[in-house]
């Protein structure tokens, strides 16, 4: 239960903004405690568990769960009116930004729960299987939507029309609305690419094994991952010192510079994923090769055909999941 650390609000900023949102907090706090005390009692009593348990009714609940703790979120880590944040947008209540977001985490475990219980589809356990580094590019996505988001945010509410009002200290310079601005691109760059590749890894391989109702191997799927995860790794190790440094809207401790770095490092593991396989498959050929002597017996297309083997691309084509 994190609904009582949202009482723990910062009170130090008394304007209006900031008090309508801490009138806002303790109400979604109050709220989400009744519901979830609720739906525990429920679930204790055998006669009563029936009425909600695996049924709509709780589908429902959670899902209102969810939508007032995202609310929430975005509340807290207001880098203006936010109730965790002090006026350089760092965390100033660290038990109220994290007990939020673990909040939320718990709301989308249990809606996955929920979700594979009544439905029968772990949505987990199918991103692991549909392909080998699905997961990360959801991950990659989300984590974009963040850095896109909290840069906006950033970005209005000290550079743009909605700075009046403002001190010295909360305005933001030249340099640190430009980047900001890096901020906002370097998360739609992120959340787009994933998105294109998660798409195309979901219903290009919904067939048989390795792509396609035929189970052939995909190559150009493969190779878009490389071009992809490149790219995205290139462009977010440059903006990662932009946003993270002394003048940038990542330097405090914040939602910006979590993000911010786990673009970053979710890049990372996708890029050695990949060079993992394309070791692998090269090392396949060489042993190929080294078998048949010069390798005469190989033509080039047969190489090819052997490295597309070699690189492991899963998919569960018999499950009734992501299609």
């Amino acid at each position: 239960m994190f609904d009582g650390k949202i009482q723990e609000a910062n009170t130090e900023r008394q304007s209006t903004a900031a008090q309508t949102n801490q009138k806002y907090a303790i109400a979604c706090s109050v709220i989400l405690f009744l519901l979830s005390m609720i739906v525990v009692f429920l679930h204790t009593k055998p006669v009563l568990s029936s009425i909600i348990v695996g049924t709509k009714i709780e589908g429902g609940i959670i899902l209102i769960l969810l939508c007032f703790w995202s609310a929430l979120v975005a509340v807290v880590s207001d880098t203006r009116h936010g109730l965790a944040t002090d006026q350089t947008g760092g965390i100033s209540n660290g038990n109220l930004y994290y007990f939020t977001w673990a909040g939320l985490a718990v709301g989308v475990a249990i809606m996955l729960n929920y979700i594979r219980s009544v439905y029968g589809l772990d949505i987990s356990a199918e991103l692991k299987t549909r392909s080998k580094r699905l997961q990360y590019w959801v991950y990659l996505g989300i984590a974009g939507i963040i850095q896109m988001g909290s840069s906006a945010r950033v970005f209005d509410n000290h550079c743009g029309l909605s700075n009046y009002g403002l001190g010295e200290q909360e305005l933001g310079s030249v340099k640190f609305c430009r980047r900001c601005k890096v901020g906002i691109v370097l998360g739609v760059f992120n959340a787009i690419g994933s998105l294109i590749v998660a798409l195309l890894l979901i219903f290009v391989l919904k067939g048989g094994r390795g792509g396609g109702s035929s189970g052939r191997k995909i190559p150009w799927l493969f190779t878009t991952e490389i071009v992809m995860s490149s790219i995205l790794c290139l462009c977010q190790a440059v903006g990662v010192p932009f946003l993270t440094s002394q003048e940038g809207p990542g330097a405090a401790i914040n939602n910006i510079f979590y993000s911010s770095w786990a673009c970053l490092a979710i890049l990372l593991v996708l890029m050695s994923s990949w060079v993992q396989d394309w070791s692998a498959a090269s090392s396949a050929v060489r042993s190929a090769d080294t078998v048949n002597g010069n390798g005469s017996a190989y033509n080039e297309t047969e190489r090819i055909e052997l490295r597309e083997q070699t690189v492991p691309i899963r998919s569960n084509g018999n499950s009734g999941g992501l299609m």
